[in-house]
């Protein structure tokens, strides 16, 4: 090996990992299991996040009201804000090809068992929503995270709100209202939930009665391979104007 290429062996940068939005048919089913809620919620506990990034709870609103209000939005659209970035940057956190691809296939694997809760007869509750186990990422009342997290999608992808039925501004309104919501006490969260359930299952029904992009998942699977990333367009004083107040980020 001559000098110079010693040299250039030695001093050349390596070349960074180059990680692109997923195409959610591309990737099939994923197993979903509590113990996979489990990793992903101390994943987000974790230090090392952007400031604004969502905690299990915020996420699991975030994902519900993706799949409950008729978007159509690519992968490279929704998934940044979980990681708490505008637009298509990977969170340093998961910016190699082994961390980025676990995060997804536990993020999506997530956003699959929702559908499949949120389609079950009778409908089952998701995980936060259950309150069957402390959720050890949140910074405060899971309630309230979880209602951010909600809000937070119908903030950036209001498409349609003003057009949509009385019931289902009422339980956008519900919904809205537990999102400023502050309490310590961990009993607050099962009538919290039960109100949170109640309001999705309005929405969820007027979807399926409406027969909008079935399975919910086409909707967020990112549209043709390849493509780039596309934002809905945003709307937020129709939102706003629900009754609640909406947050500008992620707590």
């Amino acid at each position: 090996m001559t000098s110079k290429a010693r040299y250039t062996s030695r001093y050349a940068r390596a070349t960074p990992d180059v990680l692109m939005p997923p195409n959610l048919q591309d990737m099939g089913p994923l197993p979903f299991s509590p113990n996979s809620f489990a990793e992903l919620d101390a994943w987000l506990a974790e230090e090392g996040w952007p400031p604004k990034h969502m905690d299990a709870a915020m996420l699991e609103g975030y994902l519900v009201a993706l799949l409950v209000w008729p978007i159509e939005l690519s992968a490279g659209a929704w998934l940044p804000p979980i990681w708490g970035v505008r637009g298509w940057k990977v969170a340093a956190k998961i910016a190699t090809t082994d961390t980025y691809n676990r995060f997804l296939v536990l993020v999506i694997g997530f956003l699959q068992d929702l559908e499949r809760r949120l389609t079950a007869l009778p409908p089952l509750r998701p995980y936060v929503l259950d309150h069957r186990a402390p959720i050890v990422s949140a910074s405060y009342f899971a309630g309230s995270a979880w209602a951010t997290g909600f809000m937070i999608a119908l903030q950036e992808n209001s498409s349609g709100f003003g057009s949509r039925s009385a019931s289902a501004r009422s339980a956008v309104e519900g919904i809205a209202r537990f999102a400023s919501l502050r309490t310590a006490k961990a009993a607050a969260m099962a009538s919290v939930s039960a109100e949170l359930s109640a309001q999705v299952a309005k929405l969820m029904h007027e979807r399926l009665s409406r027969r909008e992009l079935q399975p919910l998942l086409l909707s967020l699977s990112g549209g043709a391979r390849g493509g780039k990333p596309r934002r809905a367009p945003t709307r937020r004083g129709s939102v706003a104007d629900a009754g609640g107040t909406v947050p500008s980020g992620t707590a």
